[in-house]
C-alpha cells in the first residue's frame, strides 16, 4: 500500500517514486502561513509519520514566495496571552516539530521570500536550496514580537550566536546568497533553476538506503547535546542496524560488480 496523495487547501501534494513534493499554494498571500495551511501541513505530517512508501521529501511555494511568514489578518492582538501560546504550541507541536523530526530527508525549494516563519520552515528541513536573490528576514523585532516557530533553536546552531543575535535584534533583510555565505544554507541558484535543482537532489535521496540515511540524519540532531562517548555508543548502534539491511548488502554487490546500486529503502 504507497501513499494515496491528494491535493489539500491551500497546499498541492503529490508522490512518486517515493517522493513526497509539498507546494503552499496561497500565492497571492505570499504563501503566508494561514490555519488552513497550517491544517493540511500538520495532516500530511500525521500521514506520513508511520507510512514506509515516502522516502524523501520536499517543499516549495507556488508564485513569487517560499512563505512570507504568518499571515497578519488571522493575527488578533485582543487574544489572550493563555489562547496565544496554546495556538503557538500547537502549530510547533504539529508542523515543526514533525518536519525536523520526521526520519526521512526533507528538502526545502526557497524559491523566492521567506520571512520569520516561513523562513523557519525552510530551516526545519535538512537542505535548504534557495534562489540567489530570494528575499529573507527574521522581522519579528519590527512587529513588536520575539522569534518563534522554532528559530531561537535553528539558528544558533546553524549559524552561532553572534549572527543570530544580529539577525534577530536588527531584523534586516538578507538574499539566499547571503544565506549561503552566513551557513545558514547549503546552496543558492538562479532562480528558474531552485526547484528542478532541489528536486533533483530530494529524489537521489528518495533512492537513497532509506534506515542509513534515517538513523545519519537521528545521529547529526543528537551530536550537538551529547558528549563524544554517548555519540560512539549511537555510532555502534546505528552501524549494526544499517550493516542487517538489504540496502546494505546491495551497496557491497554493487561495489563488488561495478555498477550503479538500486537500493529499496530495507
Amino acid at each position: 500500500m504507497s501513499f494515496q496523495a491528494r491535493d489539500l487547501p491551500a497546499l498541492n501534494v503529490s508522490f512518486a517514486d517515493g517522493l513526497l513534493e509539498l507546494t503552499l499554494n496561497r500565492p497571492d498571500a505570499l504563501n503566508s502561513l494561514n490555519l488552513e495551511l497550517k491544517e493540511s501541513l500538520a495532516t500530511v505530517l500525521r500521514e506520513i509519520e508511520y507510512e514506509p512508501t515516502v522516502r524523501a521529501v520536499l517543499i516549495t511555494g507556488s508564485g513569487r514566495a517560499f512563505c512570507a511568514g504568518g499571515d497578519l489578518s488571522e493575527m488578533d492582538p485582543n487574544r489572550s496571552p493563555e489562547e496565544s501560546r496554546l495556538r503557538q504550541a500547537k502549530l510547533l507541536g504539529e508542523v515543526f516539530v514533525p518536519l525536523a523530526r520526521t526520519p526521512r530527508p526533507v528538502v526545502a525549494a526557497v524559491n523566492g521570500h521567506a520571512h520569520g516563519a516561513g523562513l523557519s520552515l525552510a530551516l526545519a528541513c535538512d537542505i535548504v536550496v534557495a534562489a540567489d536573490e530570494s528575499p529573507m528576514s527574521f522581522g519579528y523585532v519590527l512587529r513588536g514580537l520575539t522569534p518563534d516557530c522554532g528559530i531561537s533553536y535553528f539558528l544558533p546552531r546553524l549559524i552561532g550566536m553572534a549572527r543570530t543575535k544580529e539577525l534577530l535584534l536588527t531584523g534586516r533583510r538578507f538574499l539566499g546568497r547571503d544565506a549561503v555565505a552566513m551557513g545558514m544554507i547549503a546552496e543558492s541558484v538562479p532562480r528558474d533553476a531552485v526547484v528542478e535543482h532541489a528536486r533533483e537532489l530530494a529524489r537521489t535521496l528518495a533512492a537513497g538506503t532509506t534506515v542509513a540515511l534515517a538513523l545519519t540524519k537521528r545521529m547529526l540532531d543528537q551530536s550537538s547535546s551529547l558528549g563524544l562517548e554517548e555519540m560512539a555508543d549511537i555510532e555502534a548502534y546505528s552501524q549494526a542496524i544499517t550493516r542487517s539491511t538489504e540496502d546494505h548488502a546491495e551497496g557491497l554487490a554493487a561495489f563488488s560488480e561495478k555498477r550503479e546500486a538500486v537500493f529499496y529503502g530495507r
